[in-house]
């Protein structure tokens, strides 16, 4: 199963609300939040139609416009949620247990690369498994070290 990373989903929405309604206005939080809410909801349906309702408002970019021109960004977030919609039914994925972020895999490598990579700290690839032990248990200060 495919999942989109949820939070790289909403970056993009965030940037279509702000591309719809201007950054830090009410309106775009207002709309935003109702988009983040559907898309967390699994319905992709309804934030491809209000995707395309924005469209509409602000009409289609003409060709060669500016990646930073508000109706391109709106256009191209409705694009990416068109084709990345049979990976957003984070609802599914819940209920599987399955993640629907890259961020506790990430910050599990911070982790990783802190006991192994920290200051002072020199290994060798062949040894590092016994180092991240070592270093591991040391930091876990639960009388392993």
């Amino acid at each position: 199963m495919h999942v989109l990373d949820f939070m790289h989903g909403m970056t993009h929405l965030c940037g279509a609300a702000s591309a719809a309604y201007g950054k830090d206005t009410k309106e775009a939080w207002e709309f935003y939040k109702r988009l983040v809410t559907k898309a967390w909801q699994g319905e992709t349906g309804s934030v491809i139609r209000m995707l395309e309702n924005q469209v509409k408002q602000v009409g289609k970019p003409p060709e060669g416009t500016a990646p930073s021109d508000s109706r391109k960004i709106v256009s191209l977030t409705l694009d990416y949620v068109r084709r990345n919609a049979h990976r957003m039914d984070d609802p599914a994925c819940r209920k599987l247990g399955l993640p629907i972020s890259s961020a506790p895999v990430e910050s599990l490598i911070k982790q990783f690369n802190q006991r192994v990579k920290g200051t002072e700290k020199f290994w060798h690839r062949d040894r590092v498994e016994a180092v991240l032990q070592s270093r591991a248990a040391h930091l876990s200060q639960d009388g392993r070290a």
